[in-house]
């Protein structure tokens, strides 16, 4: 038996609502064959666009007592 053959009689013993799903899985292959293996952002549908190192700086304060021990624990130190 062919691969083809086992995949559509795979594909025959699922429910309708599962459908869905196998068409998704093939697009995903789809992309992944056609954009050498780069991963799919599924929410946009579209490559993540790649991280760069400090562009968050600025946006986050940290309390100047951060590494202060909390009153609540006074009891056990």
């Amino acid at each position: 038996m062919t691969q083809q053959a086992e995949l559509f009689r795979e594909i025959e013993k699922l429910p309708p609502q599962d459908f869905g799903q196998v068409i998704d899985f093939v697009g995903y292959l789809q992309h992944r064959a056609q954009n050498g293996n780069k991963p799919l952002n599924t929410t946009k549908g579209e490559a993540p666009k790649e991280r760069v190192f400090g562009c968050s700086k600025g946006k986050y304060r940290m309390a100047d007592d951060f590494d202060a021990p909390l009153e609540d624990f006074k009891d056990y130190m």
